[in-house]
């Protein structure tokens, strides 16, 4: 459906109907009898049909339109000199098409015809001279009118695709935010439930307690869930650090913290990348790596701020887990990296990640 903005631009053929105005100026100091008027509307009234179904394919059906209008032209100009915009149109629509070769050589054609037939109905050679200089105009701005649609159109794809992109990737980082997020709480949750249904009948108040921090957690994670999904979570490296000990340890596994009074100077959205890792990485430990202690160390290296999570379990990370597949392109998109492997000592298991410390920190 042609909407009143097509009808009305500049470089729309559309508006363009508007100069068949032109046709009518002869009748003004020469009437048409009635049968010559009801013929010429009936005439116009085909070549608009013609036309509006021409421009809207514009395809190989453009010529045998401009070929109608050429006809209507040659057949009314010994009426009016009004039926030369005929032959101004079918220039116009001609120059619609890119312009090839066979274009070349109906333009050509038009104008021949016009101004043979212009030469021998029209008192003088100057309308001649006149129609050929409205033929030129008419295909140049029916060019140039086609060329700005055309890069019309390619920029709104080029808006529609950068906009599909940046939706894909606001949704791929909330499915990575809505991952590290719950798959950490939600392992903790469910240790945090059975050690209170194992309590519950020995003691009570330390399973209260459980219960308790369950309630906290679930408050918490609720908090940056809803943070992740608009975008604003940026829970620092530090408070990440602290947290998993305090989780680990509640776990009944020995954590160890090194380095995390360096963390201060680090940009916040590479400490927020890290904290993710730990989150993550925490999260395995406590699931599949069955291990007694971990180590988190935090340091600088040269430009670099580098992270290490090391534990004594049973090994056999997968660096191509959704989790870690995830921090992986996190980390990359921040021009970081993220190694995953055995520990030092050739068992359990190692998580190294890197990023650039960008703006922050000292020497």
């Amino acid at each position: 459906m042609i909407t009143v903005r097509e009808l009305t631009s500049p470089n729309r053929p559309w508006i363009h109907l508007l100069y068949l105005g032109m046709f009518f100026f002869g009748w003004f100091y020469a009437p048409p009898e009635p049968v010559e008027a009801a013929v010429s509307l009936a005439a116009m009234a085909g070549f608009i049909a013609v036309y509006i179904f021409a421009m809207r394919r514009l395809d190989w059906t453009v010529y045998p339109a401009a070929l109608v209008a050429v006809l209507l032209g040659l057949v009314l100009l010994p009426q009016t000199p009004g039926g030369g915009v005929y032959l101004v149109f079918a220039a116009a629509m001609l120059g619609r098409l890119r312009f090839t070769a066979p274009v070349w050589a109906a333009l050509a054609a038009v104008s021949v015809s016009g101004a043979a037939a212009m030469m021998m109905f029209a008192p003088t050679p100057l309308m001649a001279l006149g129609f050929l200089g409205l033929v030129a105009m008419a295909a140049g701005g029916s060019a140039i009118a086609a060329r700005n649609e055309r890069q019309a159109a390619q920029a709104s794809q080029t808006q529609a695709r950068a906009a599909h992109a940046a939706a894909e990737a606001e949704r791929q980082r909330i499915a990575r935010d809505l991952h590290d997020l719950l798959g950490h709480t939600l392992s903790v949750v469910t240790l945090k439930a059975e050690i209170a249904e194992k309590l519950i009948d020995q003691d009570q108040d330390r399973a209260k307690a459980e219960l308790q921090a369950i309630q906290t957690i679930s408050r918490d994670a609720l908090a940056e869930v809803r943070e992740a999904v608009i975008g604003l979570r940026g829970r620092s490296l530090a408070d990440a650090l602290a947290d998993a000990v305090q989780r680990l340890r509640d776990a009944g596994v020995t954590a160890r913290v090194s380095g995390a009074d360096q963390t201060g100077g680090l940009p916040a959205d590479a400490s927020t990348a890290l904290a993710m890792v730990v989150r993550e990485a925490v999260t395995n430990i406590l699931r599949h790596a069955e291990a007694g202690s971990v180590l988190l160390t935090f340091r600088r290296d040269g430009a670099h701020a580098c992270l290490d999570i090391i534990d004594d379990g049973v090994g056999g990370a997968n660096p191509a887990g959704g989790g870690l597949s995830g921090l992986d392109a996190r980390l990359r998109s921040l021009h970081g990296a993220l190694r995953v492997g055995p520990g030092p000592s050739g068992s359990g298991s190692c998580v190294e990640a890197s990023l650039p410390w960008a703006g922050g920190g000292h020497d």
